[in-house]
């Protein structure tokens, strides 16, 4: 009597674990959108409306002296409600390309590396106008890639952004190459998803390369 054969199920196959780790990538992608959307909601509405609040009863306090201490006890409230809003804001929005856009955030990583045994320059001639969500992406990429770069030891780390119709952010340091691509695998996964090209290369040095292509609308 012939014998069934058994298929083994505990083990998934390589392309069902990146299909799983895809779509895990995209809903990550879509929390953080909105999580993003309710910060800018947040700092561009609620906190505009705060602050021409303030600045209303500011001139009321002009018109009507007699009031001045109720108006000051109100301002106060309003400045504390004003400072809650902002930092909720940032918290949903906490990547500082939202606030200053790519350059000044790879500015203040090489910065925050200033003092440490590993020496960061970025070199900044890009031109490409990005969307200030792709800008966030770039730079969490980018970072991530210079925190695996700190971690394998490296000590000299070079950040060159370059571009107009499309911006190309690289990354490339001397640290250790073993495990980098491993390493950098959940961080690839959700710059693909969020539309840049990532790749990692180990010769000399390490090179990360992270590519958003501009999309321009067809003409009719």
């Amino acid at each position: 009597m012939a014998r069934s054969r058994r298929i083994p199920t505990g083990n998934k196959s390589k392309k069902t674990q990146k299909s799983e780790a895809e779509q895990l990538a995209a809903l990550c992608v879509q929390a953080r959108g909105a999580l993003v959307r309710a910060g800018r909601a947040l700092h561009d509405q609620i906190g505009s409306s705060l602050s021409a609040a303030g600045v209303q009863l500011q001139l009321l306090r002009m018109d009507m002296p007699a009031a001045q201490p109720q108006i000051d006890k109100t301002l106060q409230i309003l400045e504390e409600a004003l400072d809650a809003v902002r930092d909720l804001s940032q918290e949903l929005c906490p990547s500082p390309a939202y606030r200053g856009g790519l350059k000044q955030a790879l500015l203040r990583l090489a910065d925050q590396h200033a003092s440490g045994r590993c020496h960061v320059d970025v070199e900044y001639s890009a031109t490409a106008a990005v969307p200030v969500e792709i800008a966030a992406a770039l730079y969490e990429a980018g970072a991530a890639a210079v925190e695996q770069a700190v971690q394998k030891g490296a000590t000299r780390v070079s950040i060159t952004a370059r571009g107009a119709g499309k911006l190309v952010l690289r990354i490339s340091d001397d640290g250790r190459k073993s495990g980098r691509a491993r390493a950098l695998s959940a961080i690839r996964t959700l710059s693909r998803e969020q539309g840049l090209a990532f790749e990692c290369s180990t010769g000399k040095s390490t090179i990360v390369c992270i590519l958003y292509a501009i999309r321009r609308t067809a003409r009719r």
